[in-house]
């Protein structure tokens, strides 16, 4: 069974390729993103939810 670790973030929404920045970044530390928010802030951020298994944790450290 795999067991999740979750986490909510901002991410840059502004411009397509900081978006594509932040999430690639993101993945690369093994998070998947799951959903974003529905509105977008007036600083160009949105808040997006993500997970990744925790063994994956324990093999990073």
């Amino acid at each position: 069974m795999t067991i999740w670790e979750y986490d909510v973030k901002e991410i840059r929404f502004s411009e397509w390729s900081k978006t594509k920045e932040d999430l690639n970044s993101l993945g690369v530390e093994g998070w998947e993103l799951i959903k974003f928010a529905d509105e977008i802030d007036e600083d160009g951020m949105i808040t997006a939810v993500f997970k990744r298994p925790v063994d994956y944790v324990d093999a990073a450290f």
